[in-house]
């Protein structure tokens, strides 16, 4: 773990920013499902402890939406229950200084809106790590973790596995 850290700090310094993924899948997505959906409708909970601005629920539907656009290209509509417990955003003075993260933690669930069957389960976490030449990047935490959020699902679910 201390050999990660030193790692990630290492990169935040010559480069601005780490990206640490702690995604899975807990019930992935079928083959099938993967190459022939797409999300129709993105439904979004939160802990009411996550401190947010008044905008966030449109923020993160319409970037989430706009990555998972990008690789679920399928007709078969399906529905993302977004649930999500835990969202730090970076201190800009601390980041600034030193290094900052802003971090994601939550789940998200497919479920086929013919069926109303849950079709697929997974976990979703990102820990994003800038340094001073990061700071305006940092500072958009909202923005760049409902991204990392679509992003994620669009590796752990529409992704084709390598053969």
């Amino acid at each position: 773990m201390k050999l990660h850290l030193a790692l990630a700090l290492a990169a935040v310094a010559l480069s601005g920013c780490v990206s640490m993924s702690r995604s899975e899948a807990v019930a992935p997505l079928s083959a099938d499902l993967a190459q022939g959906s797409r999300v129709s409708e993105i439904r979004l909970t939160r802990s009411d402890a996550l401190t947010v601005t008044p905008g966030f629920d449109d923020i993160f539907k319409s970037r989430v939406q706009a990555r998972l656009d990008a690789c679920a290209t399928g007709a078969r509509p399906l529905r993302l229950e977004a649930e999500l417990e835990r969202l730090d955003k970076a201190n800009p003075v601390v980041t600034a200084v030193v290094a900052g993260s802003n971090v994601l933690r939550g789940s998200a669930r497919l479920v086929d809106v013919a069926t109303g069957k849950v079709v697929a389960d997974y976990k979703v976490g990102k820990t994003i790590v800038g340094g001073r030449f990061a700071v305006v990047v940092m500072g958009e935490a909202e923005e760049q973790l409902s991204d990392a959020f679509g992003e994620e699902l669009c590796k752990q679910a529409f992704t084709p596995a390598a053969e």
